[in-house]
Order: C-alpha cells, then structure tokens, then sequence
C-alpha cells in the first residue's frame, strides 16, 4: 500500500518542507488559516473516508461470504454424489461419473479464481479434466458456467440409470444451483465498479485539505508544522489507499479475498470425500499474505 504513495508522501514532504522554509526566513504570518476553519473540511473528509471504508469493507466482506458458501457447498456436493449413489462400487458406471462431477467441481473452483482476477483459466485444466472437455471449453464465453452444465447433464444420466431416486436427485441439483448462484454472485461485484466521481471528490478533497493543512501550523510551533502535517496527510492517504483496495475484492491483491488458497482447501477436501490418497498440502501464507 505504502509502496504506492510513496511518490505522493515525498511531494507532500517536499510541499512542507518549503512551507517550513517559508515560515522560518519569510515568516507567513499574514498567510495563516485558523485551527478550528481547517478542522471543518477536516471533519468532512473523515466522515466521508469512514463511509467509503465502511462501503468497500462491505463488498469485501460478501466476496468471504460467497466463497464460505462455495466451500460449503462443495462438500455438499460431494457428500451426496458419494453417499445416495453406488460410488463404493469402483467397477460401477456411475462411480466414474460421481468421480468426474466432483473431480470438476475442483476444477471449476480453480477456474472461477483465475477468471475472476483476469487470468489464465487453463493452468489448473489438465490435472482435473480430460482432453476433450477441454477442447470444448475453449470456445466457451462463461467457463464456470458451462462446467456447471457438464455436471448437471452427468448428474442426469446417474438418474436416468435409476441410482438415485427423484428426491435425491433435487437434492443435489439444488447444491449445483446454488453454486450456479455463488457464480452470479461473484461476477455481480467484479463488474459492479465502485462509484467513481465519489471516489474522485474525495480524492480532491484530501489533497485540498493536505495543501492548506500546513498554513493552519504557522501560527504554532515551528517544530510542529511538519510531524503534524504530514501525520495527518499520510492518515487520510493510507486509509483512502486501504478503502480503494477493499473495494475490489477478486482483483489479486494482498487484501483481497484468498480464493487461490480456499480453491487448494477444496481439493483437498474433496480428493479426501473420494477417498484419494495424494492429498495436497494447504497453501501457508507468505509474509502474512494468504493469495
């Protein structure tokens, strides 16, 4: 975060600097702002930091929600495929189709990171899904999407063959469909841009407020001018920057939701509901940062 208003902290540095300058050999007493006329835009901008804060929190906090959900809904997934069908049967038809529904919906955890943070959605591909599924996803304009669909037309011939009765198999539709809707969720805030013009007013508003802040401490100390202007500057700054990167969750940052590291949970969850024995590590975070 810091790293990115490292350009602006040297300006505002260099902007006090001068004032300090100025104030010691020019002396701007005539060019003073009282105290309690600063506090008022003071008093303004945090109000309105607060309730862009509180905003991209918000959507950052639903991003967790939908993919808590996703995880859930996954085991879900899997524990009916392996419990109401004959998947303890390894010689059975429909245990190669349960293996390929769950091994997909792996895959369809992975895709739906990278989709979401604007990558590549084929590096996962190959370890979960064959050749020609995967011949067939390359003209597909929504991946996640269609792997849904896959899954629930394999999840119809395991009814058709009569394994699972009609309750049974609503019940497991039901959990495709709210991952159907865990998609639509995601996709609803990566494309819903936060409001921009207010995102642009506040931005004036705290470098307005950062220009006039150091005429308001010719009147004090000179000691003072520069420890409380640029504290101030770099409070307002570095919770704008955090509010801008809370507000775009899916947007494979160090604050955004960790979907790489819960897709890696939901392997091994699954792999461990199908009884595999090579189970992937958890992914541990690197320098307090989980991806």
């Amino acid at each position: 975060m810091f790293e990115d208003l490292k350009w602006s902290l040297m300006i505002i540095l260099i902007y006090n600097l001068a004032i300090l300058y100025f104030d010691l050999y020019e002396h701007l007493i005539h060019f003073t702002i009282p105290v309690s006329l600063i506090s008022i835009p003071g008093t303004v901008i945090g109000l309105l930091l607060a309730f862009r804060t509180n905003s991209a929190y918000d959507r950052w906090w639903e991003g967790r929600i939908i993919w808590g959900a996703i995880v859930n809904d996954s085991r879900t997934l899997a524990r009916q495929l392996t419990t109401f069908t004959e998947y303890s049967n390894p010689n059975s038809k429909t245990n190669c189709l349960v293996r390929k529904i769950i091994t997909r919906q792996i895959a369809w955890s992975y895709v739906l990171c990278r989709v979401l943070r604007e990558q590549s959605p084929w590096a996962e591909m190959p370890e979960f899904l064959d050749k020609s599924e995967i011949a067939q996803l390359e003209k597909a304009k929504n991946i996640p999407n269609l792997l849904l669909q896959t899954s629930s037309e394999e999840l119809r011939q395991i009814a058709e063959s009569q394994v699972i009765d009609s309750f049974q198999y609503m019940q497991i539709d039901s959990t495709i469909g709210r991952l159907t809707d865990s998609l639509g969720k995601c996709e609803r805030i990566k494309n819903t841009v936060f409001p921009v013009m207010y995102s642009r007013f506040l931005d004036v508003l705290i470098y307005f407020f950062i220009v006039l802040l150091p005429y308001s401490m010719v009147e004090s100390s000179a000691h003072l001018l520069m420890p409380v202007s640029i504290s101030f500057s770099i409070a307002f700054l570095a919770v704008d920057r955090i509010a801008f990167y809370l507000q775009d969750p899916f947007e494979d940052h160090a604050s955004d939701v960790p979907m790489y590291a819960i897709s890696r949970n939901i392997e091994i969850n699954l792999k461990q509901q199908l009884g595999e024995a090579d189970i992937p590590q958890s992914i541990e975070p690197v320098n307090g940062i989980l991806m």
